[in-house]
């Protein structure tokens, strides 16, 4: 009997040792592993925003530990509010759903005030960090009468932009009301290549502010032709990619407290593209995702990624993020309130974007399924199917998958080779 319980006492304790070896292991396993990780840009396709969060989605995986997959989905409205707003109070608490936004979405409430539609509050997102900082310039069409940024303190420059909480929007409204530029606003284009399409076409004559990335690798000819006056550059510094001769707007700004509120405005594009998770995501997860950001942003295949894109990539940190917007929403309050008076709309509405509506038949599917071809006016047409495209078959909604060449439909959309707003076929 002795021996039996010998024996009996040796396995258990044999057993109860592989039990311990093994529960480590289990507990070292990575939250990751077998998970997908989604990245919600707050504006539309074709954007430098969306192109930066894309470049770093492509990496981001294998620097999480359990290598999750991760994909990207685009999130607009509001010029990047409405994906905000989303992020804040509906998105999964777990870090298996981030944020990609461009730098005026968590400086709306401090742009607006009172007047913000932001449901969120900027200082409890877990920055994660940033690719780089916003390099931007204001741009004219080549035809325009507007060939340097003193011209527009005589002479009107139309521009395109997305929605109230765009740069786009509040640059032109702050630079109208501070400085005295005579920019006239359009709302409602629903990504950034759609604003530049406009301007191609002649709808617009110019941008209040674009992203030089965004130049850089959407649209190099507009340097090398020529195609495009480059007015002055935003930022508290300049950039050395930017041309020396194109001038830092800040440097010419000679009133003190003008210069105090236009500093407070340009503090937001140190922050360039924030990558942020939700509030309540917990801390050594928000830990683990920094470091991850910031081994992708330093990874010799995202690296060369981003030279084939012809983007620059200047990594902050997202503590680095976190703290420059503490510092700009402790600004003086009569600082603040100065820039929140500067952003508010004219009297008089800007005017939205004019789309053109047609009845015509679909003769062929482009763009793997993202574009549709048509006649208009007897001339072939282009329409671009993005994410806020509204498409019915039958009555029905549909997908894009569901359209097919023959198909006649009524097609409502912003412009040649512009997105399609909708989309409904018999």
């Amino acid at each position: 009997m002795k021996r039996v319980h010998v024996a009996f006492a040796a396995g258990a304790v044999a057993l109860l040792s592989g039990i311990c070896a093994l529960a480590p292991a289990q507990a070292a396993e990575p939250f990751y592993k077998g998970k997908t990780v989604t990245l919600y840009v707050t504006s539309g396709t074709g954007g430098s925003v969306d192109l930066m969060a894309r470049l770093g989605a492509r990496h981001l995986g294998k620097h999480i530990p359990g290598n999750p997959t991760v994909i990207v989905k685009n999130k607009p409205g509001a010029g990047g509010v409405v994906g905000a707003n989303f992020l804040f109070s509906q998105a999964r608490k777990d870090g298996t759903e981030l944020g990609s936004a461009l730098m005026t979405v968590p400086f709306e409430p401090l742009f607006y005030g009172k007047r913000s539609v932001a449901k969120f509050d900027p200082l409890k997102f877990n920055y994660l960090g940033s690719p780089v900082k916003f390099i931007a310039v204001a741009v004219s069409w080549h035809t325009s009468p507007v060939k340097k940024w003193q011209d527009l303190l005589e002479r009107e420059l139309i521009v395109g932009s997305s929605g109230m909480g765009s740069s786009s929007t509040v640059d032109a409204f702050v630079m109208r009301s501070i400085l005295g530029f005579k920019y006239k606003l359009i709302l409602g284009y629903p990504s950034g290549s759609d604003i530049d399409l406009a301007m191609i076409r002649g709808e617009t004559n110019g941008r209040a502010t674009t992203a030089w990335a965004g130049i850089t690798s959407r649209h190099p000819d507009w340097l090398t032709k020529k195609k495009v006056n480059l007015l002055y550059q935003m930022g508290l510094e300049k950039h050395p990619s930017v041309p020396s001769t194109v001038p830092l707007l800040i440097n010419h700004v000679k009133d003190a407290e003008k210069l105090k509120v236009l500093k407070l405005k340009m503090a937001a594009y140190e922050t360039g593209y924030p990558l942020f998770a939700p509030p309540g995501v917990p801390a050594k997860r928000v830990a683990l995702l920094r470091k991850a950001y910031a081994d992708t942003f330093k990874d010799p295949a995202f690296l060369k990624d981003a030279k084939r894109s012809r983007v620059e990539i200047g990594p902050i940190t997202g503590k680095k993020v976190a703290a420059i917007l503490k510092e700009a929403y402790g600004a003086p309050a009569d600082i603040k309130a100065k820039l929140q008076a500067a952003s508010v709309p004219p009297s008089q509405k800007p005017a939205k974007a004019k789309t053109v509506k047609i009845n015509s038949k679909i003769t062929k599917i482009t763009k793997k399924g993202r574009g549709i071809a048509f006649m208009n006016g007897g001339k072939a047409a282009n329409a671009s199917l993005g994410k806020k495209t509204k498409i019915s078959v039958g009555g029905k909604k549909a997908k894009r998958g569901a359209l097919k060449a023959g198909m006649a439909c009524d097609i409502e959309y912003f412009g040649e080779k512009g997105q399609a707003k909708t989309v409904k076929c018999k």
